[in-house]
């Protein structure tokens, strides 16, 4: 099962499947030939703002969720009869609610308690965390208000979280490494060149001493996209800084990894592995950052030079 973004190309399973569930919704009408009626779905999707659940080897949508970033609510929610129960609505509402603000309240109207077919849908949104408030009159039907308190939960920069936001950036006019914005703190330049920008970090992602980040200056969102003679020149780049880095820090080990989920513009992470590093037989945590790798911020700056003497 896939989770993905809707598309204008899934909006006439969601008029079916909104369809399906009218009775379910009390809905005086064919919901599904409202909405289609109504060109509903459009801003919902240009806004990054409907999910879908997709069956891989069918293609066939399974269920679809839809949300308001303005209102901090889920706003239309359904899932297929015959796939009930196997986990899309649950992988749904998880995912809708990583797009949303957790540190406000999140609201969602559902069917009150004596309504038999809402007893899933509440136990759904109660196990996420959200209370009954009070009830609704929606068109002579009767619903209830459900809230998820606001949390203290903090949260990265990852497109998990700010999707909009990250997928201008994937686009070279609105790159923020592009039009030259200043560099996050405690990131120096070591060496800046046609090729790539080649930058240590302090106090450094896993703890670990001399870990940087090598950058390619040509504006790159997917790395299998790049030219072959790109991937080359800039590949052979990565390898030249990753003979000097083990060089330098006496590293047994550089391990490599291109993840680009909070930065869009493809970069790769270069990680010195020590026989006492904190991570043995397992993948850095690169949310450990304190204490710092480096006796001061002296010894830090030292690395840097170093680094680019070697280079």
């Amino acid at each position: 099962m896939l989770i993905r973004w809707a598309t204008e190309n899934d909006l006439p399973a969601w008029y079916t499947l909104a369809t399906e569930v009218s009775d379910i919704f009390q809905h005086p009408a064919d919901m599904g030939a409202e909405l289609r009626n109504n060109n509903r779905g459009i801003g919902s999707i240009s806004r990054y703002e409907m999910l879908t659940a997709v069956d891989y080897m069918s293609s066939n949508n399974i269920g679809f969720i839809c949300f308001s970033r303005t209102e901090n609510a889920v706003t239309w929610f359904a899932v297929s009869e015959k796939h009930r129960g196997k986990g899309a609505g649950v992988r749904l509402l998880k995912t809708a609610l990583r797009q949303l603000d957790t540190n406000k309240d999140v609201i969602v109207n559902t069917f009150t308690a004596d309504y038999p077919q809402g007893t899933a849908a509440r136990a759904l949104y109660q196990k996420f965390g959200f209370t009954i408030e009070k009830p609704i009159d929606h068109e002579g039907f009767p619903l209830i208000e459900m809230k998820r308190p606001a949390t203290t939960e903090k949260r990265g920069k990852s497109f998990h979280y700010r999707y909009p936001k990250f997928i201008r950036e994937a686009q070279e006019e609105y790159c923020p490494v592009c039009n030259n914005e200043p560099a996050p703190d405690g990131q120096n330049d070591i060496e800046v060149s046609d090729i790539a920008w080649i930058c240590g970090e302090y106090p450094g992602q896993g703890r670990l001493f001399g870990k940087m980040y090598v950058m390619p200056r040509k504006h790159v969102f997917h790395f299998e996209d790049m030219p072959e003679d790109d991937a080359a020149v800039f590949m052979n780049e990565v390898q030249r800084v990753g003979r000097a880095l083990r060089k330098v820090t006496g590293a047994e080990k550089i391990n490599y990894e291109m993840h680009s989920n909070t930065g869009a513009h493809l970069h790769i992470h270069l990680f010195p592995r020590f026989l006492d590093d904190d991570f043995p037989g397992m993948a850095i945590d690169i949310l450990q950052r304190e204490p710092a790798p480096y006796e001061s911020y002296e010894e830090f700056l030292w690395f840097i030079e170093r680094m680019r003497e070697e280079l």
